[in-house]
C-alpha cells in the first residue's frame, strides 16, 4: 500500500473506470431507482474514485456529463484547497483527516452499513474562494456481484452561513451593548467628576466597536454574495499599520499587551481599499493579540517580494497541526460555537476582493506568522 497521511491512495487507471462505468449503465434497474433519488448523489468504487452520478451532482459542478467527473474524488471535482497537496489526491493529505466526507466513505467502507458525517470544503474556483457546508451520507451496496458506495450530500451552505453570522455577530454586539450599557448606568448612578471623563471616551471607544462590528459583518455577508463594493485608493504603508495598531489597542484584548511594528518595514505607497483592509489587519491582530500572554509582544511589519508588498503579523507560540489544516473553513473555531468567521473573512476579503494571498506559518522555529501579499498597483478582480 502506498504511503499517505490519511487514507488509502490506490486509483484505478482510466480505462478500469470506464469499465465500471459501463458495468453500471448497463444495470436497468439500478438505474431506474438511482434516478428516483433526491439530492446530491455519487456512486464510487473502493478507491473512493466517481463511477457514476446523478443529475443533481452534475448540476452542483455545472457540467453537462459526467465525463469530466469519472474517475476523479470528490474533493477533486469541487476543486477543495487539499486535494492536491498530495500526489495521490484527495483524501491522502494530513487536513483530510479532519473531512467528513472522507471519514464517512472509509468508516462506511469499515463497517458495511450507512454512515451520516458533517463536513466543511474549501474551495478555490475561478481563482475565488468558495466554501460549502454539506451533510454526507455513504452507503455501500452489491451491483453485479461488486460492491460500491452510495454518497449522498446535501448542500446546508446557506444555512450555516446564516447561522455563523448570526452567531458570531449577536455573541460580539451583546459583549459591546452590554459594556457601554454598564458604563452608562454608572454615569447615570452618580460618579465622581474625575471619573466621568474617563467613562465618557470609554464608551465613544466601545460606540465605536460595535459600529465596526456591524459594519465588518455587513461586509462579510455582501462579500459571500458577491456584492462587496470597493473604494481603491492610494495608501502608505507605514500609515496602514499604525492605523490598525492604534485601533486595536482601544480593544480589551489590546490592552496591556504591545504592538511592535518592526523596524525594517519598507514606506511605500500602494492602492487599495484602505477601510477594507485595515479591518483584516485588526482581525489578524486581534487574533495574535488573543493568543499573546499578558504584557506579552504582537510584532507587526511589512516588506517588499517582487511586486508585491507583503504585510505580516507575528506571534509567540505555535499553532496546533490539526487547527492548522482548518483554520481557513468558515465554521471552524477554536473558540466555541458562537465564533469562527475570523480567519475565513480574512482570506475571503484579501483573496476574492483585494487581488491578494493570504498565507501562513506556525512552527517552532519562526513561531506564528500570518501574510498578506498585495500588489503594490490594484487591480480589479
Amino acid at each position: 500500500m502506498l504511503n499517505t497521511k490519511f487514507a488509502p491512495a490506490e486509483r484505478k487507471t482510466d480505462e478500469e473506470i470506464q469499465v465500471e462505468y459501463q458495468l453500471i449503465n448497463s444495470q436497468k434497474l439500478f438505474n431506474e431507482i438511482y434516478g428516483l433519488m433526491t439530492g446530491i448523489s455519487a456512486l464510487l468504487d473502493e478507491n473512493r474514485q466517481i463511477v457514476y452520478s446523478n443529475d443533481e451532482f452534475l448540476k452542483l459542478l455545472g457540467v453537462n456529463s459526467i465525463e469530466p467527473v469519472l474517475g476523479k474524488r470528490p474533493g477533486e471535482i469541487v476543486s477543495c484547497i487539499h486535494s492536491n497537496e498530495q500526489p495521490y489526491g484527495c483524501g491522502t493529505a494530513e487536513a483530510c483527516s479532519y473531512c467528513g466526507a472522507v471519514s464517512a466513505i472509509l468508516e462506511s467502507q469499515k463497517t458495511g452499513k450507512m454512515v451520516h458525517r458533517e463536513t466543511r470544503i474549501s474551495s478555490v474556483i475561478n481563482e475565488k474562494l468558495m466554501s460549502w457546508d454539506f451533510n454526507v451520507s455513504c452507503v455501500p451496496i452489491k451491483i453485479a456481484n461488486k460492491i460500491f458506495y452510495i454518497l449522498t450530500l446535501q448542500d446546508i451552505s446557506d444555512e450555516k452561513r446564516r447561522t455563523a453570522l448570526e452567531r458570531i455577530f449577536f455573541h460580539d454586539l451583546l459583549n459591546s451593548v452590554g459594556g457601554l450599557n454598564s458604563l452608562l448606568k454608572i454615569l447615570k448612578d452618580g460618579s465622581a467628576p474625575e471619573e466621568q471623563t474617563d467613562i465618557i471616551n470609554i464608551s465613544e471607544e466601545t460606540s465605536a466597536n460595535i459600529l465596526e462590528e456591524i459594519i465588518l459583518h455587513r461586509q462579510i455577508y455582501d462579500a459571500e454574495k458577491g456584492d462587496l463594493l470597493l473604494k481603491i485608493e492610494s495608501v502608505c504603508s507605514n500609515e496602514i499599520l499604525t492605523s490598525s495598531a492604534d485601533r486595536i489597542k482601544a480593544h480589551e484584548v489590546g490592552k496591556n499587551r504591545n504592538i511592535l511594528i518592526d523596524e525594517s518595514t519598507v514606506r511605500v505607497d500602494f492602492e487599495t481599499d484602505r477601510v477594507l483592509f485595515i479591518r483584516v489587519l485588526i482581525n489578524l491582530l486581534k487574533n495574535a493579540l488573543e493568543a499573546t500572554p499578558i504584557n506579552g509582544n504582537v510584532y507587526i511589519g511589512a516588506k517588499l517580494i517582487d511586486n508585491n508588498i507583503q504585510f505580516w503579523v507575528k506571534n509567540i507560540g505555535v499553532i496546533p497541526d490539526h487547527i492548522q489544516s482548518q483554520l481557513f473553513q468558515r465554521s471552524f473555531s477554536t473558540k466555541g460555537n458562537n465564533r469562527g468567521i475570523g480567519t475565513y473573512s480574512i482570506k475571503l476579503l484579501v483573496e476574492n476582493y483585494l487581488g491578494g494571498k493570504v498565507s501562513f506559518i506556525s512552527n517552532q522555529i519562526d513561531q506564528t506568522v500570518f501574510m498578506i501579499s498585495l500588489p503594490k498597483i490594484f487591480k480589479s478582480v
